[in-house]
């Protein structure tokens, strides 16, 4: 759902049926990872693009209740960029319901910390305050339970490894 990147026929390619629900703030990154997914053997159950601009339809939060109920996903990635509230709503929204779904996410732009004043692609980037910044927003998500992956090649692994913890014994 949402606007995905690249060329139909690439972006055809990029999807297949599974376990791992995507979120992205990214349409061009919402096929990236999904492809990422399945070149390792990992389809989709859903990938939503909710866009990377200052006014969007849906955040994380309001996302996650769907994944929490849908029987096909098993695990989420995320795709992040500095600027704005939704991780922390994201991190808010696990621990307050104790979310056992597995989350992995990415973010992109940590240079941004390093060059203040700077923006980053998307209008919804914009770093108001410490709270927008990728530093915090790691923190954040980490203090929640949700795995941030260093590099978005790391993320499949991360996955399986995910899986594999949530399987019964």
């Amino acid at each position: 759902m949402g606007g995905i990147g690249g060329p139909a026929k690439d972006a055809a390619k990029a999807y297949t049926p599974g376990p791992v629900g995507v979120m992205s703030r990214s349409g061009g990154m919402t096929t990236e990872i999904s492809s990422t997914l399945t070149a390792a053997g990992l389809g989709q159950s859903t990938a939503v693009s909710i866009g990377g601009d200052a006014i969007i339809g849906s955040t994380y939060a309001e996302l996650m209740p769907l994944f929490a109920a849908d029987g096909q996903t098993e695990a989420i990635v995320i795709y992040t960029e500095p600027g704005g509230r939704m991780e922390a709503q994201l991190a808010r929204w696990v621990t307050d319901h104790d979310s056992k779904l597995p989350i992995v996410a990415f973010m992109a732009g940590r240079f941004m910390d390093e060059m203040p004043g700077m923006s980053f692609g998307h209008a919804g980037t914009i770093v108001e305050g410490k709270e927008d910044t990728a530093a915090e927003k790691i923190a954040r998500l980490a203090e929640a339970g949700i795995t941030v992956a260093e590099r978005i090649e790391e993320i499949p692994d991360l996955v399986k490894s995910k899986l594999g913890e949530a399987a019964p014994a």
